[in-house]
């Protein structure tokens, strides 16, 4: 195999485990209630899970639910 090839099936690989970490994140953000929500409001927790991965799912997984 071409050393390209390897590196774009890696590329392609690691892109397709960001999407769905991140998709996950979000419609499980979208299923939050808002008073369930603590530290920001949806739309900010929604930004930080998409700009800032890996780091901003693993807050939003970490922090951002009311645990009752």
């Amino acid at each position: 195999m071409n050393n390209l090839t390897v590196a774009l099936v890696t590329v392609v690989v690691i892109m397709s485990v960001v999407v769905w970490f991140d998709r996950r994140c979000l419609a499980d953000l979208a299923q939050t209630p808002d008073s369930a929500l603590r530290v920001f409001d949806r739309g900010t927790w929604a930004l930080i899970i998409v700009l800032t991965f890996p780091i901003g799912p693993m807050l939003y997984l970490g922090y951002a639910k009311d645990r009752r």
